[in-house]
C-alpha cells in the first residue's frame, strides 16, 4: 500500500461555518462603520440601512450558494468567473478580492492598536498587534479542527457579548429610541447603505472552505444563518450606541472629517457602564480582532493554497503539511502580509481609506458573483444545480447592477478616503493584471503545451494508410 499524500480534510460542521463566514466580519473595526453609517443619516435610524445592506448580502450569498453548488472548491471563486467571462479575467479579479480581504487586517489592526493603547498604555500597539496575529497563526498552523474549534469559541462569544451590551444600554436609556424611522431621504440611505456593506465583508470567505466541510449544503446554509446573526447584532448595537447619547451624540462618537474617532465603542462602554464597560468592550474588541486575523487566515491561506495548486503562485505555496494537514506556507505567508500591512496602516492612519476601498470591492465581487449566475445559467444550462438562485435571470441581473452601483457610489462621495480608495484599487487590478499577463499565463500555456506533447508522444503511432489500388478493368 502506498503512502497517502497529504490533502485537506472534511472535518467542519455547520456550526463552524457559521462562525467562519460571521468571524471574517466582526471586526473592532465595524464600531467606526456603524457610527458613520449612523452619520449619514437622520434620526436614529442606522438599523435601516444595516437591514437592507444585510438584504442585499443575501442575494449576494444565493448567488454564491449556487456558484459553490456547481463547483465545490477552495478556488471556487476563480472557477464560477473563468467558466463565465475566461481565464484572465477570473485570475485578476480572484487574486484582487484575495489582497482586499488581506488588506481589511490593516484597518482592524489600526483599531486595536487603539483601543489596547487605551486599555494598557505600558505597552506599545505594535506589540499587541504582533501578539494577536501571531496566536491566529499559531493556531491555524495545528490544522482546522483546532482553529474552527477556536473560531467558534471567540465568534460566538462575541455575539454574546455585544448582545447583552446592547440590550443592557438600550434598557439605562427605557428603551427609548426618539426617531427610529427618520432617514433623511433617499439619497443618504443610498450612501449610508454603500458603506453599511462593509459590515458584512469576507462573510462568503466560508466558500473557499468547499474541500473541508462535512456536507456541501453546510456552506449556503451557514452563510445564511451568519447573514441574520450579523444583521441582528449590527442593528442593534447601532442602535444601542446612540440612544444613552443625546444632543451631539453622534459628533462626540464620530470626531470630524479631519480627525476620526477611533474608538467610539469604548465610549459608549463607559458612557453606560463606567470602567467596568470600559474594560468589558475592551476584551470583546480583542475577540473581535482575533476572529478577524483567524478567519482571514483560515480563508485567504486556503485560496492561495488552491492558486498555488493551479500553478497560478507559485508551487511552495501549495505544500500542505505532513502533521497537521494545513497549508502552513500560504498560511506564514498570510501572516508575513498581514504584519506588512499593519505596520503601514499604523504609520499612515488611513483606515477609513480601506474601509472604503473593502466595501466598493466587495460590492463589485458581488456584481460579478450574481453576473456569473445569469451567465453560466445560459452557457451551461444542463449543469447539475444542488442550490439554485430564485427569480430565474431577472433578480440576478438586477443583483449584479445594484451591487455595481454601490460599488461606483462609494468613490463618487467628495474626499481623498473615498477617490484615494478607487485609485488604490485600480492601482491593484493593474499590478495583478501586469502579474497575469507577464508571468502566470505565459508560464500557464508553456506546461499546457509540454503537457500536451507529452500525451502525444505516449499515444501509439498509427502506419501510414495504404493507398487503394485502382479497380481493375
Amino acid at each position: 500500500m502506498g503512502i497517502e499524500e497529504p490533502h485537506l480534510k472534511r472535518s467542519i460542521g455547520i456550526r463552524t461555518v457559521v462562525s467562519t463566514s460571521a468571524g471574517l466580519t466582526f471586526a473592532s473595526s465595524t464600531f467606526l462603520v456603524v457610527v458613520q453609517v449612523a452619520c449619514y443619516l437622520a434620526g436614529d435610524s442606522a438599523w435601516i440601512a444595516i437591514a437592507i445592506a444585510g438584504g442585499l448580502c443575501a442575494l449576494a450569498a444565493a448567488a454564491f450558494s449556487e456558484l459553490n453548488g456547481l463547483w465545490p472548491s477552495v478556488n471556487g471563486i476563480r472557477l464560477y468567473i473563468y467558466r463565465a467571462f475566461g481565464e484572465k479575467v477570473s485570475l485578476v479579479v480572484a487574486l484582487t478580492y484575495m489582497s482586499v480581504v488581506t488588506l481589511v487586517v490593516g484597518t482592524e489592526a489600526y483599531v486595536l492598536s487603539h483601543v489596547l493603547t487605551d486599555a494598557v498604555p505600558a505597552i506599545a500597539a505594535p506589540y499587541w498587534i504582533f501578539l494577536m496575529l501571531t496566536l491566529a497563526t499559531i493556531v491555524n498552523f495545528r490544522g482546522i479542527k483546532v482553529a474552527g474549534t477556536f473560531q467558534d469559541v471567540i465568534t460566538y462569544s462575541v455575539v454574546v457579548s455585544i448582545v447583552t451590551m446592547s440590550v443592557l444600554a438600550l434598557a439605562h436609556a427605557h428603551f427609548h429610541v426618539p426617531q427610529p424611522l427618520h432617514t433623511g431621504g433617499a439619497g443618504q440611505v443610498f450612501q449610508a447603505v454603500g458603506v453599511a456593506i462593509f459590515l458584512f465583508v469576507g462573510f462568503e470567505w466560508v466558500t473557499p472552505l468547499a474541500d473541508e466541510v462535512k456536507s456541501t449544503n453546510a456552506i449556503p446554509v451557514g452563510m445564511f444563518i451568519a447573514l441574520a446573526m450579523l444583521v441582528l447584532v449590527y442593528g442593534l448595537i447601532a442602535t444601542a450606541m446612540f440612544s444613552v447619547f443625546s444632543g451631539s451624540g453622534k459628533d462626540v462618537l464620530f470626531g470630524t472629517l479631519a480627525t476620526r474617532q477611533p474608538i467610539p465603542h469604548l465610549l459608549f462602554a463607559k458612557a453606560v457602564f463606567g470602567p467596568t464597560g470600559r474594560w468589558w468592550m475592551v476584551i470583546t474588541s480583542i475577540f473581535m480582532s482575533l476572529t478577524t486575523f483567524n478567519a482571514g487566515l483560515i480563508s485567504v491561506s486556503r485560496f492561495i493554497y488552491g492558486m498555488a495548486r493551479d500553478n497560478v503562485l507559485p508551487k511552495s505555496l501549495a505544500n500542505i503539511s505532513v502533521r497537521f494537514n494545513t497549508p502552513d506556507r500560504a498560511v506564514f505567508l498570510v501572516y508575513v502580509i498581514a504584519l506588512a500591512v499593519s505596520a503601514i496602516v499604523y504609520v499612515t492612519q488611513r483606515f477609513v481609506l480601506l474601509v472604503n476601498l473593502a466595501a466598493a470591492a466587495e460590492s463589485f465581487i458581488y456584481a460579478f458573483a450574481a453576473a456569473c449566475v445569469v451567465i453560466l445559467r445560459v452557457k451551461e444550462q444542463n449543469s447539475d444545480r444542488p442550490y439554485r438562485m430564485w427569480g430565474g435571470k431577472a433578480l440576478p441581473a438586477i443583483t449584479a447592477v445594484l451591487f455595481a452601483v454601490i460599488g461606483v457610489g462609494v468613490f463618487a462621495q467628495p474626499g481623498v478616503e473615498y477617490w484615494g480608495a478607487g485609485v488604490l484599487l485600480a492601482a491593484v487590478v493593474v499590478a495583478w493584471w501586469c502579474y497575469i499577463h507577464f508571468v502566470a499565463l505565459p508560464k500557464l500555456q508553456k506546461m499546457r503545451a509540454e503537457a500536451a506533447a507529452k500525451r502525444s508522444s505516449r499515444r501509439p503511432s498509427r502506419p501510414a494508410p495504404v493507398a487503394a489500388k485502382p479497380p481493375e478493368r
